[in-house]
């Protein structure tokens, strides 16, 4: 006599808790990981013939996800980051993208808005604002600024 209406066997109910916890510790452990800094590469710096603008380029990857970055600050103070993302991996990545501008003692950090990629496609993604420190030191950051672009998962 059955005492549950299931139709399964306690094997198969075996069987599919166990693939349940499986794929819930994959999941999680993929999570944890997946919030780990990448290693940047090394950023090319133009400043613009008028003198107005600096754009620092880059490219930089993180636990199968790719992509290139554009960060460009300008002698008003504004500022805007524009970079893409291709996930090499099968589920959804979240990316964004983090800039550390640095000029003699100062440092500044600015960053995209997160955003989704699912598996095997490419995302674009693109932040501006104004900063009043990038617009007092343009000189500087001109002369001897550096910027260091990563993408970060997760």
């Amino acid at each position: 006599m059955r005492l549950d209406n299931t139709r399964t066997s306690g094997r198969d109910r075996t069987r599919r808790g166990l693939s349940l916890l499986i794929a819930t510790g994959a999941g999680l452990g993929s999570l944890l990981l997946g919030t780990l800094p990448a290693q940047a590469n090394d950023t090319t710096k133009t400043v613009a013939a008028d003198g107005q603008s600096i754009t620092f380029a880059t490219s930089d990857s993180s636990r199968d996800v790719s992509g290139t970055v554009s960060f460009v600050v300008k002698s008003d103070g504004n500022w805007s980051i524009a970079g893409n993302a291709h996930n090499s991996n099968l589920l959804v990545r979240t990316f964004h993208w983090t800039c550390d501008l640095t000029w003699d003692a100062a440092e500044v950090t600015h960053t995209t808005g997160k955003k989704a990629v699912p598996g095997n496609t490419t995302r674009s993604i693109s932040s501006a604002a104004y900063d009043p420190a990038v617009q007092a030191d343009f000189a500087d950051i001109a002369a001897r600024g550096r910027a260091d672009c990563d993408i970060v998962i997760g």
